[in-house]
């Protein structure tokens, strides 16, 4: 698939603007503005968020419910809450036709949240990925579908081998935890002792339209 000199620029303005996108939403959770969220998806009925753990929240009010009701629930009045997930190892691939792109991140993080027992706080690593579709919408990049495969979640006075027999997060409180429209649209990827590492979440391909890629990650 060979791309003329001004595709290539495009490919790499369109790049770009994935990036900043995702740097939005990075800021957006660290600074706890989850309203703003919401804006970063597309004006569709077929967007989705797909959290390992909980599964799949459908359109825009599934959106809504999951990155602003929930977070809100579970921070409360935000004291001594953290959120910090970075992004690394980016890799995005834009269509030939420039209406859609993938990306793939792998994302250390670490949060403080409150404990599940009400006793004050406590501090988390919790590392995954984002595996995400993007669409231009009128010219602008936006999500589409938003996967985050989890890798491991583990207090910060144990290791993820320690707590490997534990439900995954199940220390932290999860006030208002809500319940998904459907199961996700991928296997599990959470780490445990008796697992090798899977490779579902292949680097994205070059691709000339999104019929190219029907079924990539689990897609519909």
């Amino acid at each position: 698939m060979e791309r003329t000199l001004e595709q290539k620029v495009q490919a790499l303005w369109d790049e770009r603007e994935v990036r900043q996108l995702m740097a939005t939403y990075v800021q957006y959770g660290y600074s706890r503005s989850w309203e703003n969220v919401p804006g970063l998806f597309a004006d569709r009925d077929d967007i989705w968020i797909d959290c390992e753990g909980f599964g799949i929240f459908d359109g825009p009010k599934g959106i809504h419910t999951f990155f602003v009701d929930w977070h809100h629930s579970m921070e409360g009045d935000g004291r001594g809450m953290f959120a910090l997930h970075l992004l690394t190892t980016d890799i995005v691939e834009v269509a030939l036709d420039g209406q859609t792109a993938r990306g793939l991140w792998i994302s250390p993080g670490a949060e403080s949240r409150r404990r599940a027992d009400g006793e004050g706080l406590e501090a988390y690593w919790i590392w995954g990925m984002y595996a995400i579709d993007f669409i231009k919408e009128n010219g602008v990049w936006k999500f589409w579908h938003f996967r985050i495969p989890h890798l491991f979640v583990c207090d910060y006075h144990h290791s993820w081998v320690d707590v490997d027999r534990l439900p995954m997060g199940s220390g932290i409180g999860n006030d208002g935890r809500p319940t998904a429209d459907r199961p996700s649209s991928f296997p599990p990827t959470f780490f445990g002792s008796e697992k090798r590492t899977a490779a579902f979440f292949d680097p994205p391909r070059p691709y000339r339209t999104e019929a190219d890629l029907k079924g990539f990650w689990g897609g519909e």
